[in-house]
């Protein structure tokens, strides 16, 4: 099934999860950044073999096995975001708490199993925080894109009025809002096919404004002991929490009037997962490390809403037009998700107490996303078939590749470099073809690219119990940045709508600060 194909399918399915819940959203909740302490972040987030941290025991929980005393720390960031389209920059600036933790050690006096240890650590895994702003002139129009989405539905079903259905409730909303608002019109009395309002040939100048802000929070709860000091096995519960909010407008300004498209997203979600990693000591000089991350499974909560502010008096034909507002009501939603497992080889070098080098290698395979109803649910529908079917052939295992050094100047100082490089989760055709199967009518999204981070630091060792650390975190991405998504006809052959993406520059940069305690 191709995704025209989809599109058609997907009106005749009268339910609210149309609205908001597709790869895209799938993909927002699924993919995870680059965090941690100082020390572990200057190293460009290479700790899965090392341990010893409170990120390298949240890559791979044999690594609280590296402990010898017991320890609390935390982490402050204070950061700054940029987003650039041609000569429109957006800046976002924030300061909080990356990372709080605490490890017990536990000595037992055996000499093949000499302690046991437990931790609990608070890290942030995603920022959503961001300002985007975008200017252009693209080849077609989302009018364009109104039209082709309501193709097949009778306008009668798609009337508001007070003594009317609530057209909101069981049919899509994007061609609920067009044709309330009189952009698109029906060319036959079936109604089976839509033109937008003819606006003379004239191209239109649009414009992007999207704010997000949110989180995913992560807390693990974390065992791990040692077998003769050659072997460390780890295991960690793992839950998750959510919060993200999007406020969109999509404005389209011709040459004597335009419109603006509003949405406004508003989800909380919590999920659960675990850990399981290894760390085998064959020498002194060098550690490997093996860790699985099992899928989240998380449950949603959303609430949406939307509106079109039009005013197209001078190509509008029909007397009965006035320009206003069409809006729905304020909409919410439940669903599932379940997340990606995670695979991290990592290998490590202790060079006496000079120098550390260390590589992780991470593996996710983004195909295996899954939307669902939620767990109990009555609901026995399978509303997210056609959604994952496109997630398993859209998505792709993704690589991440973290590597870093430490060199100690002296007992007390140390100096520290590292980088990161995180693929992007789509197969080829895919992001080239940028016909994403987005839901309702929140149309904007982003293709995003390759991430790469660069990194260093300095520690300072006061005394044999406070350490501190600091380290800057410079990231770079870049994204197409979609207004409404490409169509195609059947086998991607021919190119129906072209929305012609923004090419959307993503600059980060994080100063941290890391204060601990041994005890």
């Amino acid at each position: 099934m191709n995704k025209f194909t989809y599109i058609l399918f997907s009106l005749f399915i009268l339910s609210t999860p149309l609205f908001a819940q597709g790869e895209v959203d799938a993909t927002r909740f699924s993919r995870e950044e680059i965090y941690g302490t100082a020390r572990a972040m200057s190293m460009g987030g290479a700790f899965g073999a090392l341990g010893g941290d409170q990120t390298g025991v949240s890559i791979n929980p044999a690594g609280i096995a590296v402990y010898r005393s017991s320890e609390v720390v935390g982490t402050l960031n204070l950061s700054q975001e940029r987003s650039t389209v041609g000569s429109q920059e957006a800046n976002k600036t924030r300061f909080e708490m990356d990372n709080l933790g605490f490890v017990g050690y536990f000595p037992l006096r055996n000499d093949m199993i000499p302690l046991i240890n437990f931790g609990f650590s608070y890290n942030k895994l995603k920022s959503f925080n961001k300002h985007i702003s975008a200017l252009g002139s693209p080849n077609s129009t989302l009018l364009d894109y109104m039209a082709d989405r309501s193709a097949g539905i009778q306008p009668e079903l798609l009337e508001m009025g007070d003594n009317l259905p609530d057209p909101f409730m069981d049919q899509p909303w994007l061609s609920v809002l067009g044709y309330n608002s009189w952009l698109i019109d029906h060319v036959d009395e079936e109604g089976s096919q839509y033109v937008p309002v003819n606006t003379g040939n004239e191209r239109a100048i649009n414009e992007v404004q999207l704010r997000e802000r949110g989180y995913i929070d992560n807390y693990d709860f974390t065992v791990g002991t040692t077998i003769n000091h050659v072997l460390n096995l780890g295991l960690t519960l793992t839950i998750k929490d959510i919060s993200y909010s999007l406020s969109s407008d999509y404005l389209e300004d011709f040459d004597n009037g335009g419109y603006t498209l509003s949405n406004g997203i508003t989800t909380s979600g919590a999920g659960v997962g675990a850990k399981f990693g290894a760390i085998y000591k064959p020498v002194n000089e060098f550690r490997f490390g093996l860790a699985y991350h099992t899928p989240t499974w998380y449950a949603f909560s959303e609430t949406y809403e939307a509106q079109i502010d039009d005013d197209m008096t001078a190509y509008v034909t029909d007397p009965d037009y006035e320009p206003g507002v069409t809006s729905s009501e304020v909409f919410s939603n439940n669903y599932d998700l379940k997340t990606p497992g995670k695979i991290v080889l990592s290998a490590a070098a202790v060079l006496g107490n000079k120098f550390i080098g260390s590589v992780d290698y991470e593996l996710v395979d983004y195909s295996k996303m899954k939307l669902m109803v939620p767990s109990g649910s009555s609901d026995d529908a399978d509303w997210y078939g056609i959604d994952n079917e496109y997630i398993s052939m859209d998505f792709k295992p993704a690589s991440t590749v973290k590597m870093g050094m430490e060199y100690r100047f002296t007992p007390q100082f140390s100096g520290r470099v590292g980088y990161a490089w995180m693929e992007n989760p789509y197969e080829t055709n895919f992001s080239e073809s940028g016909d994403a199967a987005v839901a309702g009518s929140s149309t904007i999204y982003r293709m995003e690219g390759d991430t790469n981070y660069f990194t260093g630091g300095l520690g300072y060792r006061f005394n044999r119990n406070f350490f501190l650390d600091l380290a800057v975190v410079y990231k770079t991405q870049t994204d197409d940045l979609y207004p409404f998504p490409n169509l195609w006809t059947e086998n991607r052959g021919e190119l129906v709508i072209d929305a012609t993406p923004f090419h959307l520059k993503n600059q980060s940069v994080r100063g941290l600060l890391t204060l601990g305690y041994k005890f």
